[in-house]
């Protein structure tokens, strides 16, 4: 009888051991994603990733990685190993995995010269700083499951770029019309002629400064060959409005129109997303029938920034 005494213990501890070793495989598999303060987590055993939205940046935390910065005329060069706490700016960054293998000696004919290790290595490679930090030995498994994490990462950072570039041609485009201004001016002035703009000019460097010619266009002059007011509509949204010395390329994505005896006053974002509206009254003189259209016309315009599918700029 001692005998199936033996082989049930035996039996039970074969089955204890499997049992621990398959939730020891669940533990070194497992992977998480949740919210934390400005944004979110992906965690798996050894390494988290933090994408904060709030601050943009992307946080590493691993307990085995190898951090490199090549040297330019803002840092020096720094090699790291080991447990390592990085912190990467959004912009410019990029995430690679690729799967890790070992290569087969004297491959038979047709035979794929490599073979899966079962192992991931993932580089951030932050471009704008020349920095990379790697990390080797990553379970494919988990190196699946952050795939999906990466993308919204990447898929957040062009977002980032572009709203970047975006705002740099703003800025580049509104330091040139100043800087066209400014000469104009002077010429004017050297030659002892007044220094306003022709309205033709002047509109034609607004439209080159917001990058669209409107479908409907209204202007008023002051009486001294100025521009008092002027609205440039397009299909999408986007408009120009100007009206006493302020100027604005914007859309009507949060605007609010006013009927006032004799003209429209418009009230918008800038196009930065600034959370004060700037005031314009435009259409003055204009008879009713055209303000009330043009009220309708933008009022219907802005309230389709509302709806599903909205066309945003």
């Amino acid at each position: 009888m001692d005998w199936i005494w033996w082989s049930l213990g035996a039996i039970f501890v074969l089955s204890v051991s499997a049992y621990l070793y398959a939730e020891l495989q669940a533990f070194w598999l497992r992977t998480t994603v949740a919210k934390i303060p400005g944004g979110q987590r992906f965690e798996a055993h050894g390494f988290s990733v933090d994408m904060l939205k709030g601050a943009g940046k992307v946080r590493v935390k691993a307990r085995k990685a190898h951090y490199s910065q090549k040297a330019n005329d803002k840092q020096l060069a720094m090699e790291k190993s080991g447990a390592l706490d990085v912190t990467f700016d959004a912009l410019g960054l990029r995430i690679e995995l690729s799967r890790m293998v070992r290569t087969i000696n004297n491959p038979k004919p047709g035979q794929d010269p490599t073979l899966p290790t079962g192992w991931h290595s993932m580089a951030f490679q932050a471009t704008e700083e020349d920095a990379v930090l790697r990390l080797d030995h990553v379970p494919t498994k988990v190196a699946d499951q952050f795939i999906g994490f990466a993308k919204q990462i990447q898929v957040w950072v062009e977002r980032q770029e572009h709203q970047r570039k975006a705002r740099l041609e703003v800025e580049e485009a509104a330091k040139r019309e100043a800087e066209e201004v400014a000469a104009m001016r002077a010429a004017a002035k050297a030659k002892g002629k007044a220094v306003a703009i022709p309205p033709e000019e002047q509109i034609a460097q607004w439209r080159r400064v917001a990058g669209f010619t409107g479908t409907n266009t209204e202007t008023g002059l002051d009486g001294k060959g100025g521009i008092e007011w002027f609205i440039d509509l397009d299909a999408t949204g986007r408009i120009t409005l100007h009206s006493g010395k302020q100027t604005a390329h914007t859309t009507l994505k949060g605007a609010t129109i006013t009927s006032l005896g004799g003209e429209l006053e418009i009230n918008v974002l800038d196009a930065e997303g600034n959370p004060d509206p700037h005031s314009f009254r435009v259409l003055k003189n204009m008879p009713p029938d055209v303000r009330r259209a043009w009220k309708e016309r933008l009022e219907m315009l802005r309230d389709s920034f509302k709806r599903p599918n909205a066309i945003t700029t």
